[in-house]
């Protein structure tokens, strides 16, 4: 079973999927998008990687995920504007895993 999951939507991810990862695209004729989220947390996932569109809308999930160890969400740009959401949860993983923050400068 694979243990990495790409979220997005289809222009930003269809780039991973000759990785052999699982890749999940997001359309809004889907209907809602945190059942979408909570159908793709059953299957267990180590890792999720998702773009910054999709990760804005489900913040409050994402945030909840954060207290557990397992999945890691890694949040990516797209090809869009940035929000600045991607950097700043790249920051507190690395402050999680290392216990302090390499990217402050001075």
């Amino acid at each position: 079973m694979v243990s990495i999951a790409v979220l997005g939507e289809e222009r930003n991810i269809l780039g991973f999927k000759p990785f052999g990862v699982d890749v999940h695209f997001y359309t809004p004729t889907m209907g809602e998008i945190d059942v979408w989220f909570k159908e793709i947390l059953k299957r267990e996932y180590k890792l999720i990687i998702i773009t910054e569109s999709i990760a804005v809308k489900l913040k409050s999930q994402i945030d909840a995920l954060w207290e557990k160890e397992l999945p890691v969400v890694l949040t990516v740009r797209g090809l869009g504007e940035t929000t600045g959401i991607a950097s700043q949860r790249l920051r507190k993983l690395v402050i999680k895993a290392v216990g302090t923050d390499l990217f402050t400068e001075g």
